[in-house]
């Protein structure tokens, strides 16, 4: 009896594991294989968040939709471009990437992410392999990041680091890295900004960047002849204008005492328009193009290349690009300036003497235009890290300065300054045009 009892025990328990284990096998397990990569996309982000992006001989696609880049170069202001035919924003490093990823998603942007190389210099070199695979462990860090994200378009892998172009180890360096980034990241091409693709820079990247899948050419004044260098260079691949603009510090004329000499905000609008019809409306091989820049910032000016001002209001040229994104005059645009006058215009004068000048403009809207005048100081100064550093305003010069014309009394300092004016309309547009000048005893 005891024998019996312990023999149903045993099988009663053999029972209960059995059906226990069928349970367990029977219920969906987690696959022992399951690669670091599948890991990691089912705890960052599904897989099928991120839009496909490739290039093809029709131009880019994205999610299989093609996709002409209606770009500008800048991190802020996202929610301003809603409706403004704006498709994509462009950046110059990683610093705020993953903010601006999520606000560029919210209103339907891309972002053209830039990872930042270094140019060869006293602490890096190109031709040092420890510097190499370490730069090459950080892009892929970066690269590895963000690769998921919805609004991601292109991987912009350095800007301008190329020097003249004649070093082939930055280039092959270039090209590994752009290498590793299909690896890592096979949905979305690569993108190296080059300033101007002269003959030897072109020869550079045929011969030594073969997994680099867009090339992007920052060029300002040079915009309208761009196809027809490209010609010359018998250029096949694919490319983007990742900068452009007004005419550039380096291209316009300079007072004696080497100043430039900046276009008003209408002249600045001429000029992007040229080359927007000559060399990127054609598209073809050209994928798009990002105008420089979304924002303000001081080079040179504080008013050269952005396209908004730092109170806030639009410009000309971005009327201008609104209209070529979306085939619609903008229902209210800014005022233009149709001369500028000034008695010591790109003279030298003695300290305190007084001038006038008067400012032209119209308003096509019929607006009431509103003007503010000012001097600055116009000589350069940077910070640590070779950033410019704003001008100083010189607050007493202006004695009228809120009418079409203003007097002006040079300030007692010699030295080279900048008078500004700047013509709003209400509407958060505006107009502007500056003259230097040199104070001297």
């Amino acid at each position: 009896m005891k024998q019996a009892v312990r023999n149903l025990v045993i099988v009663t328990v053999v029972a209960c594991v059995g059906v226990a284990c069928w349970k367990f096998l029977a219920k969906p397990q987690p696959r022992a294989e399951k690669t670091i990569e599948a890991r990691e996309q089912s705890t960052t982000a599904p897989a099928e968040t991120f839009m496909r992006v490739k290039v093809t001989p029709q131009g880019l696609l994205r999610g299989g939709n093609p996709y002409f880049i209606r770009g500008l170069g800048g991190e802020g202001g996202v929610e301003k471009l809603q409706g403004y035919g704006c498709n994509s924003l462009r950046t110059w490093s990683d610093t705020g990437l993953a903010e601006l990823l999520d606000e560029a998603q919210k209103h339907g942007i891309t972002v053209n992410a830039g990872i930042w190389l270094e140019s060869e210099c006293s602490w890096f070199s190109y031709h040092i392999p420890e510097h190499c695979a370490k730069q090459l462990a950080r892009v892929k860090s970066q690269i590895e990041k963000y690769r998921h994200h919805p609004a991601l378009l292109l991987w912009n892998i350095g800007n301008e680091a190329e020097g003249d172009g004649s070093d082939p180890a930055y280039w092959k360096q270039l090209n590994a890295l752009c290498r590793m980034a299909k690896e890592v990241d096979p949905h979305h091409p690569s993108i190296n900004a080059v300033a101007g693709l002269s003959e030897v820079k072109a020869r550079s990247i045929q011969e030594h960047c073969q997994d680099l899948d867009i090339v992007g050419i920052n060029t300002y004044a040079a915009l309208p002849s761009l196809r027809k260098s490209l010609a010359k260079l018998a250029w096949k691949k694919p490319w983007v204008v990742t900068e452009y603009g007004p005419a550039g510090f380096w291209e316009r004329p300079k007072t004696s005492w080497d100043r430039p000499i900046e276009q008003t905000s209408t002249q600045k609008a001429v000029t992007m328009k040229l080359g927007y019809e000559q060399a990127i409306e054609p598209a073809g091989p050209c994928l798009g193009s990002y105008a420089f820049l979304w924002g303000q910032k001081q080079e040179a000016t504080s008013t050269w290349f952005g396209l908004r001002l730092e109170s806030g209001e639009t410009t000309e040229s971005f009327d201008l690009l609104r209209q070529k994104w979306t085939g619609q005059r903008p229902d209210n645009i800014s005022p233009s300036i149709e001369q500028i006058q000034c008695d010591i215009a790109r003279k030298k004068v003695e300290p305190r003497h007084s001038f006038t000048a008067s400012v032209k403009s119209v308003d096509a809207d019929g607006d009431a235009l509103s003007y503010e005048w000012s001097v600055y100081h116009d000589v350069v100064h940077r910070d640590a890290k070779g950033k410019e550093i704003p001008a100083k305003l010189v607050a007493e010069s202006v004695k009228v300065k809120d009418q079409a014309q203003a007097t002006i009394v040079a300030p007692q300092q010699p030295g080279a300054y900048r008078l500004f004016v700047f013509v709003r309309d209400g509407k958060g547009h505006a107009a502007t045009a500056n003259e230097p000048f040199f104070v001297e005893r």
